[in-house]
């Protein structure tokens, strides 16, 4: 019987096996090696011959069909070389490889699709474009002795590749493009760029994304290139008269010409949306953007008839892509080129980005984390603000077509949602871009472009707003010519505070007029500016102020803000006049005598403050010019006597009505200029401070101190107002950072609005209903619910009866309104007393840190133990003791008081005691204590002999502690004294 014979198994290389598997690698490193292997070991190898050399290029030309790992990428890499090295300048002679013919001849039947379909047939369509690069970037097209030929069949390859399949087209068209820009084909022969163009067209793909771009492309590579005749406007895909068919094209509503016709159009759509913008779009906003088109010539003619970016932009972009009737997928375009094109946009031309339809559909993606596009709005944002920071210059630009309607919105932070005007007034640093933002907001505040009064206040009011962030960012980092610019903000803002702008002839009016609540807010931002200049140590506020006074009075007609809203008589404007003239004296004496540049810099400060509450309207305001101005004399200046007693009892007696005042503008300021005077505060000045913190926190406090007339009313006399309850004191809570208003804007009152004492409260109440119900002959509460009606109801009562029951109820009920009213009125005093010590503690606060070493500090510590104990405000408490406990941290070694004679030291040490022994809170026991240690720390320093009378001190006050009930000192005196005695021994 017959063996069945085996089949011969045919020779297999495994090195090329290993290569091949190598190539797929998703390993870059690895596919270059295999690509590199397979050069120089295999086809550079002496065995290699033609048919052999067949087999790999058929080899590697199915590889790229293949969709296994990196295959595509790998093969083609080893393609490109493969050709370089057959057909290159060193080409070998190889029989099979002689003409690129051959070459597209393998790829074509490689790659063939017939009788396949579905994912095999798409693997085989991106490996013939796989080829297809391969072919060019080999280069072997484009090599001296090579004919035009070559290129145009791999055209046609292409092209028809970009017919075939839809999704196809765009990478066909960036193959093509990319080579063009590369500028692979040969710079010395424009028949290649010609023939591009009559393939793209014979293909009627010449109006289509793809074909503007290489249009475009040739235009500027290759300008001696023969365009082809009638396609376009002045063969040009960018003439005016072309847009509206440019915009359908690159919305990709494809304008396919038929071979056969010019004429004849049809729109062919993708089946599939692309999220990926189309690379066209981009080349032509590039092209719009850095080619004039001047510089596009043909045959000696001048292309002035090119659309500009603006235009293109408009019609578009903003018309096309962001119109109201647009889809969701083409306004996500328009925001993907509003992100690739704004980074590298010149300033000069950012405007044109920030279309009507734009901005408004920003604004509403923007206003709400549910819209469809609010994340592609957010980024879009994002590269706004960033091209803000990288281009100052365009800060200015963005800002107007974000804040002027009807494009933007003036409240555009509001509606969004955002902090993105903030943020942009943040990024301006150069002085073009600070002088543009305030020119901005200046005419938006002159013409807010609305003539409703009230939306006109709201825009204003937004405006002032905006005005005060970019003043505090300016103030927070460094800018160039800030002094400028912050000038020019006050006097904005002083322009519309106090003026008639547009009074005088040639200056624009506003419209609508600056109402009154305007004037008022805009005074209310001015302050606010002021205050945080002022307490910005970084910057002399003094001489803004001074120009700010300046120009707001100044008399020449062309500098001039223009003219004043208030009508003052001729008293007031000569006071006025003699504030600012020593103003300007002060100012010029600054420079020559540095020595007392602080009392200058007070001085101007407080001038300028009190100049401006004149201009408020405020009457006292003027009585404290007067004094200022007969303190602050040209005689005081040229003695350089700054320290005389009469001087500064004047400047302390100024400075506590500005503290009484709810400002924090007047509190900052004062707080600076008393800062600035501590050196000659003498012992009548601290009283007079010291009285304030003495006074009682009531009504009658207040009527005391601001020199009130008490109103008499019926059923209340002094003793009345004495005996409220001080139990329920208001929770005081000062802002630091708030803005000048009522007393409400600085002081939290909380606790102080909540109702009386609910014991009281039912008392009252209870007498009333009592007294309601004698008056109408009835049960009070609920005794008369179940009580019929008796026969002195209202029916029974005749007309005389009735006309008195109405005046005694009406008598009632006048009576209870006074006593709500004194309720009202005690609580608003407390307030007003609380508020006061508050600040006057404050002062003190600065003058033990500025004088600490000053024997005279030493007076202060025991009305500010009297104080913690007696108050009935939480909030004074707390300050009065942070008073004791800085003063005690500051003064240590050298920084103690030195004390001529310590007698009078010891006692105030037992005052001190005596003081601690009375009934009181711990805060109040603490701040004994650390008294207590100051003074022994000062006795000690002086003389080490004073220790042993100390001691005694101590004895006695733990002796009265013992035997007098009455003597209520608390054990931590002695332990902190013990302490003490502790580390005082190791250094003794």
């Amino acid at each position: 019987m017959w063996k069945k014979r085996q089949r011969e198994k045919p020779a297999v290389d495994t090195q090329l096996v290993e290569i091949y598997e190598d190539l797929a690698s998703e390993d870059e490193t690895i596919r270059i090696k295999a690509a590199h292997h397979l050069l120089t070991k295999v086809v550079a190898g002496p065995e290699a011959n033609g048919e052999q050399l067949a087999k790999i290029l058929s080899r590697l030309m199915r590889g790229l069909c293949s969709g296994r790992k990196a295959a595509r990428i790998g093969f083609s890499v080893a393609l490109t070389e493969f050709l370089t090295e057959l057909l290159g300048p060193h080409k070998r002679d190889v029989p099979l490889f002689q003409d690129i013919s051959g070459i597209l001849r393998i790829l074509q039947d490689t790659t063939g699709t017939s009788g396949i379909s579905g994912q095999e047939e798409r693997n085989h369509l991106l490996g013939r474009l796989f080829g297809a690069e391969a072919i060019i970037q080999s280069g072997i097209l484009f090599q001296d002795g090579e004919t035009i030929s070559g290129w145009a069949k791999l055209l046609d390859l292409i092209l028809d590749l970009a017919n075939r399949k839809a999704w196809l087209r765009e990478e066909c068209g960036y193959l093509l493009y990319a080579t063009i820009q590369g500028s692979r084909l040969p710079n010395h022969d424009p028949q290649y760029a010609h023939t591009t163009l009559e393939k793209l067209q014979s293909h009627a793909l010449t109006k289509t994304p793809e074909g503007v771009a290489l249009w475009l492309a040739i235009q500027v590579k290759y300008p001696a290139a023969k365009l082809p005749i009638g396609v376009w406007r002045n063969e040009d895909p960018l003439a005016r008269k072309e847009k509206g068919k440019l915009a359908q094209i690159l919305k990709e509503a494809v304008l396919q010409t038929p071979a056969h016709t010019g004429d004849d159009q049809r729109i062919v759509r993708h089946g599939q949306w692309n999220p990926k913008v189309h690379f066209a779009w981009q080349t032509v906003l590039l092209q719009l953007q850095s080619v004039p088109s001047t510089k596009l010539t043909k045959n000696g003619t001048n292309h002035s008839k090119r659309i500009t970016l603006e235009e293109f932009w408009k019609d578009c972009v903003d018309d096309n892509l962001f119109a109201g009737s647009s889809s969701e997928e083409r306004k996500y375009w328009g925001f993907i080129l509003a992100q690739q094109t704004l980074p590298e946009m010149p300033s000069s031309q950012v405007s044109s980005i920030f279309g009507q339809n734009f901005v408004r559909c920003l604004m509403n993606q923007l206003a709400s984390p549910d819209r469809y596009l609010h994340r592609a709005a957010e980024k879009t944002r994002r590269v706004v603000l960033e091209k803000a920071k990288r281009d100052p210059d365009a800060v200015a630009t963005i800002l107007s077509s974000l804040l002027t309607p009807p494009k933007g919105d003036i409240n555009f932070d509001a509606s969004t949602r955002t902090k993105t005007v903030e943020t942009l007034l943040s990024q301006a640093t150069t002085s073009h871009s600070l002088a543009g933002c305030i020119t901005i907001q200046d005419s938006l505040i002159l013409r807010p472009c609305t003539k409703d009064e009230k939306l006109a206040e709201s825009r204003r009011q937004v405006l002032a707003d905006q005005l005060i962030l970019f003043l505090r960012s300016m103030l927070n980092r460094s800018v160039s010519e800030p002094d400028t610019c912050i000038a020019t903000v006050l006097s904005v803002l002083a322009k519309y505070a106090y003026f008639n702008v547009g009074a005088s002839q040639g200056v624009a009016r506003p419209e609508p007029d600056v109402s009154l609540r305007s004037r008022e807010m805009f005074r209310s931002r001015l302050s606010s500016a002021l205050s945080h200049m002022i307490a910005n140590r970084s910057i002399d506020s003094s001489r803004f102020a001074y120009y700010l006074i300046y120009n707001m009075h100044c008399p020449d007609p062309a500098h001039s803000l223009g003219h004043p809203v208030l009508d003052v008589d001729k008293n007031v404007q000569r006071l006025l006049d003699r504030g600012v003239e020593t103003m300007t004296y002060i100012d010029k004496i600054h420079s020559k005598q540095s020595m007392y540049e602080n009392r200058f810099r007070a001085a101007t400060l407080i001038l300028s403050l009190t100049i401006l509450q004149v201009y408020n309207g405020d009457v006292d305001a003027v009585d404290i010019l007067q004094e200022l101005t007969e303190m602050y004399n040209k005689t005081q200046f040229n003695s350089c006597d700054l320290n005389n007693a009469r001087a500064s009892a004047s400047l302390v007696e100024i400075l506590l009505s500005l503290v009484s005042k709810p400002s924090l503008l007047c509190r900052r300021l004062s707080q600076q200029v008393f800062s600035a005077s501590t050196s000659s505060i003498e012992e009548i000045e601290l009283r007079s401070m010291l009285k304030v913190l003495d006074s009682k926190e009531n009504l009658a406090g207040q009527e005391e101190m601001f020199d009130q007339e008490a109103e008499t009313v019926d059923g209340y006399d002094a003793s009345d107002i004495e005996n409220m309850d001080t139990a329920d004191d208001a929770s005081v809570n000062v802002k630091e950072d708030g803005e000048e208003g009522t007393l409400s804007d600085e002081v939290d009152t909380s606790v102080a609005d909540s109702e009386e004492p609910s014991d009281e409260s039912d008392q009252d109440l209870a007498v009333f209903d009592a007294k309601l119900a004698q008056a109408l002959g009835t049960r009070p509460g609920q005794d008369d619910v179940d009580v019929e009606e008796s026969t002195t109801s209202g029916e029974d009562m005749d007309d005389d009866q009735m006309e008195k029951l109405d005046e005694h109820l009406e008598m009632m009920f006048r009576e209870r309104k006074k006593a709500s009213s004194k309720k009202t009125d005690k609580k608003n005093a407390k307030e007003t007393i609380v508020n006061f010590k508050c600040r006057v503690l404050e002062l003190l606060d600065i003058y033990v840190k500025n004088e600490h070493d000053n024997i005279l500090a030493l007076h202060l510590i025991l009305p500010i133990l009297s104080l913690i104990r007696s108050t009935g405000s939480p909030l004074v408490s707390r300050k009065a003791c942070h008073f004791v406990r800085e003063y005690a941290r500051i003064c240590k070694g050298e920084a103690l008081p030195k004390i001529p004679e310590p007698e009078w030291v010891m006692d105030l040490l037992r005052n001190v005691h005596d003081e601690a022994g009375k009934e009181a809170s711990n805060a109040h026991a603490s701040a004994c204590s650390q008294a207590s240690l100051l003074l022994v720390r000062v006795l000690v320093t002086h003389d080490r002999d004073h220790l042993r009378r100390i001691i005694g001190v101590y004895a006695n006050t733990q002796e009265r502690a013992l035997f007098d009930a009455k003597f209520k000192v608390k054990t931590a005196l002695f332990t902190d004294w013990l302490n003490w005695c502790n580390s005082a021994r190791r250094t003794m």
